[in-house]
């Protein structure tokens, strides 16, 4: 009976080899460091160029929003208590309908960068997944997997095939 339990350890463990085997055989995989490949992608840093410079842009429109408005509210304290209370507590509605507006004027400046940004990145993405697609095809890979989030591979990296295609376009 002990021989036979043993036996079929043996068998099974043998099995569990050669399916292993098989299957790492016609299983071809890879890594790529999409991190990487989206950082030194010429596309994006031209994005995060151009990004920039409108940010720079909106930056300084807002600043000079911002100070009119402070050069208003100094205005504004001078007037306390020359004109009129009533006089005194239109000038300083009108300023804070001026100081929303500016508030709302921010507000849609940063949402309009993060929605320009989301959107560069996605076709960026896009890019590397289908450059990473063809190379898989190509090269028949039948599993392309992240670098990052692999802890240890000592197989194919195609990170540099995959910029090299990228800032070749």
């Amino acid at each position: 009976m002990m021989r036979n339990k043993a036996m079929l350890g043996f068998w099974l463990l043998a099995a569990v080899a050669v399916l292993g085997l098989s299957t790492s055989a016609w299983s071809k995989v890879a890594v790529v460091d999409t991190a990487k490949v989206v950082k030194e992608y010429k596309k994006t840093q031209e994005a995060q160029t151009r990004l920039e410079k409108e940010l720079e842009d909106k930056k300084n429109e807002l600043k000079k929003m911002n100070e009119d408005l402070e050069k208003e509210k100094n205005d504004l304290d001078k007037q306390k208590g020359i004109v009129s209370e009533k006089k005194y507590e239109k000038m300083a509605e009108k300023f804070e309908g001026k100081q929303d507006i500016f508030r709302e004027k921010y507000r849609e400046t940063q949402n309009a960068l993060m929605n320009k940004q989301r959107t560069l990145l996605e076709g960026i993405v896009n890019d590397v997944k289908t450059i990473v697609e063809e190379i898989a095809k190509k090269e028949k890979y039948d599993l392309v997997l992240d670098k990052e989030t692999i802890l240890y591979y000592n197989g194919d990296d195609i990170t540099y095939k995959v910029l090299d295609r990228l800032n070749a376009k």
